[in-house]
């Protein structure tokens, strides 16, 4: 049995997995319990400033501003939703920080300062998607929308504007983790630059068709999407290429 489970059995690697899988669980969850509760706080404000490019468009055209519900439930759901987007970006530094160490065990990298600096990269790139597309994507898609509906009554439903607004946000926090996976991935050996250029045909086309899903069906849209997507794309290729194994 000791034979079985020494240093460098894989029966030993697959333990050492489950358990930094389990303290990752457990970080992760109680980081976003907390950010959750805190973020419930302030849901109102947290609404306020989602709502306020659509709320703003409205007005400038003559309508009325305040979204309507269909349901009691509808105010508890837009809240709770809010508060757990909250969470995850509260959480995110915490989030970070385990993933790196788990990789960290892969490339022998155990500085308390890298560690650091990968939480905050993580943090950073994901609040810069979503600020790209609260100040850019958002606003642009709110106006086209708007401006094809025209000839109608609006009355936007908060379950509506929820689904659409909190999928392009977390689309472009996510998508923005494209040069730090692509990093990460090259310094455990899973990707290299050179792989990763030859996959630019396959991830242009993979870009558009997730820009394609996430945003209004018009190609401007597509493009505020799409090319970002690209760019950090070819961002990781380059820090691939100048951090990676080879």
């Amino acid at each position: 049995m000791e034979e079985v489970l020494n240093d460098e059995s894989p029966l030993r690697a697959l333990l050492r997995g489950f358990e930094r899988a389990r303290k990752l669980t457990v970080w992760t969850l109680v980081a976003l319990l907390i950010g959750t509760s805190v973020s419930w706080a302030y849901a109102r404000e947290i609404y306020s400033l989602l709502a306020l490019p659509l709320t703003r468009e409205l007005a400038e055209r003559g309508q009325d501003a305040r979204l309507t519900i269909t349901g009691l439930s509808d105010p508890f759901i837009l809240y709770f939703t809010l508060s757990l987007m909250g969470g995850i970006v509260i959480a995110l530094p915490i989030l970070s920080a385990q993933l790196y160490m788990i990789v960290a065990a892969r490339v022998r990298v155990k500085s308390s300062l890298q560690i650091a600096g990968f939480a905050i990269a993580g943090t950073t790139l994901f609040v810069g998607g979503m600020a790209f597309c609260y100040f850019i994507l958002l606003p642009f898609a709110i106006a086209y929308l708007l401006d094809i509906a025209s000839q109608f009554e609006t009355a936007v439903t908060v379950r509506d504007f929820l689904r659409f607004s909190t999928r392009l946000l977390l689309a472009m926090g996510l998508g923005a983790q494209l040069p730090l996976v692509a990093l990460v991935a090259s310094r455990v050996g899973l990707v290299t630059a050179g792989g990763l250029w030859r996959g630019l045909p396959y991830a242009t086309v993979t870009a558009f068709i997730a820009a394609a899903w996430i945003t209004p069906p018009d190609g401007m849209s597509q493009l505020l999407v799409g090319v970002p997507l690209l760019i950090l794309y070819m961002i990781g290729i380059g820090l691939a290429a100048l951090f990676g194994r080879g």
